[in-house]
């Protein structure tokens, strides 16, 4: 008869388990959303146009790692799927925020999923 540690020890790893895989299941809903994204040929909105735009300065890695990012991946997740340091993709998101004109990964992931982003507050 099992003791009690070990129950709890297998209704953990089971928790656990249903855990991961909701996880998986975000995870790869983000994936088919990012790759079934297709620009509106009939939309010519200017601010989709400027978006686009910047998509398109991004440097090669800046686009893998920015790929990543709206797949809902970490930096390490990042870090480690691109064989790089975390601190690179620490520097490479810093420098999409900066092309895209956002303070960070959400406002980021906001843009390319087209929901508006609060303008910044100009100081009186």
């Amino acid at each position: 008869m099992p003791d009690e540690a070990e129950c709890c020890c297998q209704e953990i790893a089971c928790s656990l388990r249903a855990l991961i895989r909701d996880v998986d299941e975000i995870v790869r809903l983000l994936q088919v959303l990012v790759q079934e994204r297709q620009p509106d040929v009939n939309s010519s909105a200017p601010e989709q146009n400027s978006f686009d735009d910047r998509i398109e300065s991004l440097t090669d890695r800046e686009s893998e790692v920015f790929h990543l990012l709206v797949t809902g991946m970490s930096n390490r997740q990042i870090s480690r799927r691109l064989g790089i340091a975390e601190r690179t993709v620490k520097n490479n998101l810093h420098s999409i925020y900066r092309k895209f004109g956002v303070s960070g990964r959400a406002e980021a992931i906001a843009q390319y999923f087209g929901a508006p982003t609060p303008h910044p507050r100009s100081s009186s």
